[in-house]
């Protein structure tokens, strides 16, 4: 890879990374549910599982590129149009687009059982392959070593995947707060009639005790 294709690469995974997703969602709760300390679990599985995803993107378009050339320029301008699908997707996902509470549960409780629920969520997960697969076609060059290229790819998307979760950890409310604030501004709250009648409902409740 020259500088200028490494860093657009590294550049793309991170921002892959950041998008709003489920894996972003569960690694943001951990945090602000359990504390920072997660991310010992949190950010190495997350990073774990995705490597893992990313390996099993990856070696079907080394063969695309090694027998058919041609087949793998199509792969590129297929993989352009779903990465545009899938930006949409991750802010239209009903998980990440409905409201959350402070007290959600959380899968998991030991250290060891989250590193693996983000781990096999994000290597075995079905949409991660395919997204990272639509990445790496951007960036493979037939015409060069792939070996070398694959090595770089995956050091370059470790490391971008930990920076990325990192912000998901120490900043988890930049996730989850935009699902609150969603919420809170459901349309039946602010009706005087809803809280004209909350409010009946209650007083009438409190004189059915007092009697």
């Amino acid at each position: 890879m020259t500088a200028e294709i490494w860093l657009a690469f590294a550049a793309t995974a991170f921002v892959l990374v950041l998008l709003p997703s489920p894996l972003a969602c569960l690694t943001a709760s951990f945090s602000l549910q359990r504390g920072r300390r997660t991310a010992v679990a949190t950010v190495p599985g997350l990073a774990a599982g995705l490597s893992v995803a990313l390996i099993a993107a990856i070696v079907p378009l080394a063969l695309a590129a090694l027998y058919l050339p041609g087949l793998l320029e199509t792969i590129s301008w297929a993989g352009i149009a779903y990465l545009m699908l899938y930006v949409l997707w991750s802010y239209q996902d009903p998980r990440i687009s409905g409201p959350i509470a402070d007290n959600d549960n959380l899968p998991e409780c030991r250290t060891a059982r989250i590193f693996g629920c983000l781990f096999g969520k994000s290597a075995f997960g079905t949409r991660y392959p395919v997204v990272l697969a639509a990445v790496a076609a951007q960036f493979i060059d037939p015409g060069l070593p792939l070996l070398p290229q694959l090595l770089e790819m995956q050091a370059t998307f470790l490391v971008c995947t930990v920076l990325a979760a990192g912000v998901h950890v120490f900043f988890p409310r930049r996730v989850l707060g935009r699902k609150r604030r969603a919420a809170a501004l459901n349309p039946a709250s602010r009706k005087p009639q809803t809280r004209f009648i909350s409010r009946r409902a209650v007083t009438a409740g409190y004189r059915r005790i007092a009697a």
